[in-house]
């Protein structure tokens, strides 16, 4: 199985580390990254994604105390095997928060909210 790509859009408020933090775990949950995976070392994805070792050290450190991620050492970092319970409604809730913050950073930048839903809609449909 191929890995799913990572990338970080320099363009939105979330900072690097999060955004990487946010589309490993996606990637966990829905499947993507299964169990065991061995992800790229941090010098490696730091590399990929442009931006400093310690951007990436950071979304590894913050997935592995949450129970998303274990470090082998010199071995790696690999997906948990045991992962943590998925909440569901934590993950909606954060799905929406997310969008309001990216809506919000549009309409600072002088789009409408019918612009913006429009586009979305759009977008979502393709």
């Amino acid at each position: 199985m191929n890995q799913p790509v990572i990338a970080v859009d320099p363009e939105i408020e979330i900072a690097p580390y999060q955004q990487i933090e946010e589309q490993i775990r996606a990637f966990i949950q829905r499947g993507d990254l299964a169990p065991g995976t061995l992800l790229p070392t941090v010098r490696q994805l730091a590399s990929d994604l442009n931006v400093a070792p310690n951007t990436v050290a950071r979304a590894y450190a913050d997935l592995q105390e949450g129970g998303w991620l274990v470090s082998e050492g010199r071995r790696g970092t690999r997906i948990a095997l045991r992962l943590p319970k998925i909440d569901k409604h934590a993950r909606v809730t954060a799905l929406r928060a997310s969008i309001e913050q990216f809506i919000s950073g549009l309409v600072a930048r002088g789009y409408s909210r019918l612009e913006i839903a429009e586009e979305l809609h759009r977008r979502a449909a393709t």
